[in-house]
């Protein structure tokens, strides 16, 4: 089982990655050309943030990235990478879609120069859409990856009550709190709890504002928890359902950028509040 499908750190072993993600320096291309190449190709989505304290430096792609790798990841988990029948070329369905609703597939080709270049053994070759006759060798074509298995878990249960593990919020996880509260674990608790009380009524309310999101293989659902605004979500809690307590548990918390790429490999998720 591969660790991931393109290098993510500097000192990856190279067995552990499936492709090598080539670019051209010389004609301008960047790192992240290859995912700038499948935004283009795919249905107008914004992958990167919008406020300033979520972006990187010459990083523009990061939500298309962090989504490829783990769609990458739960395909071949459910044996869903494509191989030609001369074991030459690989092809995986990407989830997304063209503007006209066409799958956009990517391929890979053995990377004849791996060894010598402490490369991977597969190259990414292209993307393409379904009526390319770039994927005619891997009909019929690789199908999505797929991680809801019970639609219930999409929906949240408002007569559920939410079990809150304060002391690993407010300890393992306190620099993800608003920074006016990282000093002071008594005004974070206080803050916190007043939170988790308005974030209960408005769930009885609207229960679309709980995000699915994935995550140690199983699906969660993210809740906005708005501390110092009552208009905006600072933190996201990260709630699973304990069938055998009739609750959810309530274990961590998450940065708004966080939250968004887990979110996002599941689906788009709707910016009502998730919008870091």
């Amino acid at each position: 089982m591969y660790e991931s499908l393109f290098r993510r750190y500097k000192d990856q072993d190279p067995k552990t990655i499936f492709a090598h993600f080539g670019w051209k320096k010389d004609i301008g291309e960047t790192w992240e050309s290859p995912f700038q190449k499948l935004a283009e190709k795919a249905k107008n989505e914004q992958w990167n943030f919008d406020k300033p304290e979520f972006k990187k430096p010459g990083v523009d792609f990061p939500i298309i990235a962090s989504y490829l790798n783990y769609t990458f990841l739960r395909l071949q988990q459910q044996s869903k990478i494509k191989f030609s029948s001369d074991g030459s070329k690989a092809c995986i369905n990407t989830g997304l879609q063209t503007p006209e609703g066409k799958d956009l597939f990517a391929t890979f080709y053995k990377n004849p120069n791996a060894a010598e270049r402490s490369q991977p053994s597969w190259s990414l070759f292209g993307y393409f859409d379904a009526y390319s006759d770039k994927v005619r060798d891997f009909e019929p074509l690789p199908d999505i990856a797929t991680y809801i298995d019970n639609p219930s878990e999409l929906v949240f249960d408002h007569r559920l009550d939410l079990e809150i593990d304060f002391k690993h919020i407010l300890t393992d996880n306190v620099e993800r709190l608003p920074e006016v509260l990282q000093g002071n674990s008594a005004l974070a608790k206080n803050a916190v709890d007043g939170a988790v009380k308005q974030l209960k009524e408005r769930l009885k309310r609207n229960y679309k504002l709980a995000v699915p999101h994935w995550y140690n293989e199983r699906v969660q659902l993210l809740l906005p928890l708005s501390i110092t605004d009552d208009n905006e979500a600072d933190v996201a809690l990260v709630a699973e359902k304990d069938i055998g307590r009739n609750k959810y548990m309530v274990r961590t918390i998450l940065t708004m950028d966080m939250a968004y790429l887990d979110a996002r490999i599941i689906c788009a998720p709707d910016r009502m509040w998730l919008n870091p």
